[in-house]
């Protein structure tokens, strides 16, 4: 069983974790991946709506991305066992911007739109089985580093940047259909109104996705997770043996 550790002042924990970039990293990412997806869950409804003219199709589209998160999750382990933690990412990464790339180039066929949907949903899957993991190594760093984990101050941090991302993404959201003069009254939409969905289904997760993908360049703390682990357990126990 572990000791407790000593606690420290929540000003001089949140400092430490700021001169953590793995951890900043790991709160801007989470922050983005929130905008992302406070804007693409109700990006579809909007689109099936207005640009495929059937709203109906809402459902359809969700069982089908339903049954892609399904497998996402079964393969998960097995994918992130054979790739590791960084090439997991740059797959879910990299292949979300795929998918919105060929939305941006097709953006009114709905068969091409439900077969990027379901790859986009797959590829993701296992980058978000990776959250925790990364939390656990930036906590890692922070007992090596500061020979204190900041377990409570790190996740909380997380938790309120998962709040506040899901706040900007309604609000990015909003501000699309307002400039795109947005009028739930008119039975066909507008050019603006289509270009205003485009910008928060297509534009915005294939940027998004990009920028994530440069971010985690700045990530290469899974190459010195051995070395950093071996420390630590030399620190175990010459505290051990001291005791």
């Amino acid at each position: 069983v572990e000791e407790e550790e000593e606690a420290i002042p929540f000003r001089e924990a949140i400092t430490k974790l700021f001169h953590n970039k793995y951890w900043v990293i790991v709160l801007i990412v989470n922050l983005l991946a929130c905008i992302l997806y406070g804007t693409t869950a109700a990006a579809g409804t909007y689109y099936c709506k207005w640009i495929f003219g059937n709203d109906n199709l809402v459902a359809l589209a969700g069982s089908m991305g339903f049954f892609a998160t399904i497998i996402g999750f079964v393969l998960s382990k097995p994918v992130i066992a054979k790739l590791g933690v960084r090439k997991t990412i740059d797959l879910g990464v990299l292949g979300a911007a795929l998918t919105a790339l060929v939305r941006c180039i097709v953006p009114t066929n709905f068969k091409v739109y439900i077969a990027v949907g379901l790859i986009g949903s797959f590829v993701q899957i296992p980058l978000m089985c990776l959250y925790g993991v990364l939390l656990a190594m930036v906590i890692d760093y922070n007992e090596y580093t500061y020979h204190n984990k900041l377990v409570g101050v790190s996740s909380g941090a997380i938790g309120i940047g998962t709040k506040i991302g899901a706040g900007v993404g309604s609000v990015i959201l909003t501000a699309c259909l307002a400039l795109g003069s947005y009028n739930p009254d008119l039975e066909v939409a507008t050019t603006s109104m289509r270009y205003a969905i485009y910008a928060f289904s297509n534009y915005l997760p294939l940027i998004i996705n990009l920028g994530l993908f440069v971010l985690f360049r700045f990530f290469d703390l899974e190459d010195k997770l051995p070395a950093i682990h071996e420390e630590l357990a030399r620190r175990r126990s010459e505290k051990q043996a001291d005791q």
